[in-house]
């Protein structure tokens, strides 16, 4: 019986030694971050479950293959992030939701009815803006700013270089606050 306070070094060990049991817990610690993630790529509830499920179960293949001594997370993370990119190719999505989780970065001021209001029109008009962002604007953003990757992090794992995601970025950012101008001036205009 394994729990979660143990190593992934040892957790993984033992499932190269052929304990299935032992990636539960890897499973657990490590589910949550890579929704997040997946969620914020293809912005789907179900197809975020999906993909998360579909990287535990190629990491779990694949673990063999795994360095020990080097990170899991950000092995199990390139796989899920390679497995959005292939997905979000294949389905070109054009209906996307509101993002959840921006609702955990906002206000503290959640007994002020008041407050809680402008929060909720924020999260709204930061989802909307999102949403209407092209799916390599969101993904790239998302890595930097809710994974708070480096650049050459960034680079490695969509494999383009450091420049490059340097001017995604900015074009990314820029298009958001384009975005959020566009919006300002429609609801004006209402």
């Amino acid at each position: 019986m394994y729990n979660n306070i143990e190593s992934d070094e040892a957790l993984i060990q033992s499932v190269k030694n052929g304990d299935c049991d032992a990636f539960g817990p890897i499973v657990e610690r490590y589910k949550m971050a890579l929704y997040k993630v997946m969620y914020r790529m293809v912005m789907n509830r179900d197809d975020a479950e999906d993909l998360v499920e579909e990287a535990f179960i190629k990491a779990y293949r694949s673990i063999k293959k795994f360095q020990t001594g080097r990170p899991f997370y950000s092995w199990l993370r390139r796989i899920a992030v390679n497995n959005a990119i292939n997905f979000l190719k294949r389905e070109r999505r054009s209906n996307v939701g509101p993002l959840e989780y921006v609702e955990n970065t906002l206000s503290n001021g959640r007994n002020d009815p008041a407050q809680m209001i402008r929060d909720k029109m924020l999260r709204e008009r930061i989802s909307a803006a999102i949403a209407r962002l092209p799916e390599d604007a969101r993904i790239i953003l998302s890595l930097k700013v809710e994974e708070d990757l480096s650049y050459d992090e960034i680079g490695k794992l969509l494999k383009i270089p450091k420049g490059t995601v340097m001017s995604r970025l900015a074009r990314a950012r820029m298009k958001l606050k384009q975005i959020f101008e566009d919006m300002e001036v429609q609801k004006h205009e209402m």
